[in-house]
């Protein structure tokens, strides 16, 4: 059985332990400096700062605060299941589109089948998810790298948004009641998305840490071979990680079509490359099997802050994207000094394996 640490720092399998015969204080600071929320954290203030101190008043006006905070919601909010999928040792490069597709999904079950709203956001995410599963199953099945895999369906769902909506905007018809409750300024004039978002990062750090699957999530990412020796269902929960990127995209393509009241076959364009960025921003691997939920939700704001930050000083969009590829170079580089440093090889895996059926040999 696994010993179930508060951070999840030190992973479910492998877990990496201190140097013993360290003392206190020194255990306490190489506790703190294996916490993958680190990075994003400092680089998080350091933002914050730089930008207090360029432009005050713009920057800390209550209109910069609702813009920030609304960007990395929408962004924060699939960056999460990425992350989780990351964890797991895979990606989803397919993510944006399906936050495309469920727009969409809105206003065919909405408009189209003239569904109740509850039902039509039920159905919209239900659909978003199967995406995701699609995923999953074509790579446990083909054993392909999830990278090939989603890039793939990527180009085809993209295709089939294009097709459906036949490259211009489509008006998406939604009552304004429960719009309001999805992505309304109505959390003191900051937006539902924001609450939302936070939700999704509590219901996700709490599956990560505190279930068996997020135990066999940190295993499969570590070594998915030793993982399956242990017993851990490593197809099943493959397929189940690919679902939740999936359903992750898919409240954010829901909140962003009830927002803006339209869709279009660029919807979403660019974001996985944006969300596995945030993700790496917080502290989560490439390789897998270490990451943290808090560290995502922490690289979403900076990324937001970045973004609204150099637009308040003057400069232009593409400085955004020349920055955050800086800071994602760093946070790489950063992570694995830390891993090397203050982390020891990691010890015989022992996970929570499956529970076999009884009378079962």
């Amino acid at each position: 059985m696994v010993t179930k640490s508060e951070s999840r720092t030190p992973l479910t399998v492998g877990t990496p332990t201190v140097k013993r015969g360290a003392h206190q204080p020194v255990r306490l600071l190489n506790r703190i400096l294996q916490r993958p929320e680190l990075a994003s954290l400092g680089g998080l203030l350091v933002t914050f700062v730089c930008f207090t101190v360029l432009v005050p008043d713009l920057f800390l006006s209550h209109a910069n605060g609702v813009n920030m905070t609304g960007l990395a919601a929408q962004y924060g909010i699939v960056a999460i299941g990425v992350t989780i999928l990351m964890i797991g040792g895979h990606f989803d490069l397919s993510v944006g589109t399906i936050v495309g597709l469920t727009g969409w999904a809105m206003y065919f079950f909405g408009n189209e089948l003239g569904l109740p709203p509850i039902l039509t956001i039920v159905c919209a995410l239900a659909f978003g998810a199967a995406l995701g599963a699609v995923n999953g199953i074509i790579q446990v099945t083909t054993g392909l790298p999830s990278f090939i895999v989603t890039l793939a369906t990527a180009l085809v769902f993209r295709g089939v948004l294009t097709m459906q909506t036949s490259g211009f905007p489509v008006v998406v018809r939604f009552p304004e009641t429960y719009a309001n409750v999805l992505a309304g300024p109505k959390l003191f004039g900051y937006r539902m998305s924001l609450l939302w978002f936070l939700v999704l990062a509590v219901l996700a750090t709490v599956f990560l840490l505190r279930t068996k699957v997020g135990n066999w999530t940190f295993a499969i990412g570590q070594n998915g071979n030793s993982a399956r020796n242990l017993g851990v269902p490593v197809a099943r929960t493959t397929i189940g990680l690919f679902t939740i990127s999936g359903f992750t995209a898919a409240v954010a393509g829901v909140i962003m079509a009830v927002q803006y009241f339209s869709i279009d076959a660029n919807r979403g364009v660019g974001w996985e490359l944006i969300t596995i960025a945030v993700a790496v921003i917080g502290g989560t691997l490439l390789t897998g099997g270490y990451g943290s939920v808090l560290g995502t939700v922490l690289g979403a704001f900076m990324y937001a802050m970045v973004s609204a930050g150099l637009l308040l000083v003057g400069l232009q969009g593409y400085w955004v994207n020349i920055f955050v590829g800086v800071v994602v170079l760093a946070a790489v580089l950063f992570n694995r000094f830390i891993l090397k440093r203050f982390v020891m090889t990691p010890e015989r895996p022992t996970v929570d394996p499956e529970p076999k059926e009884e009378g079962a040999r």
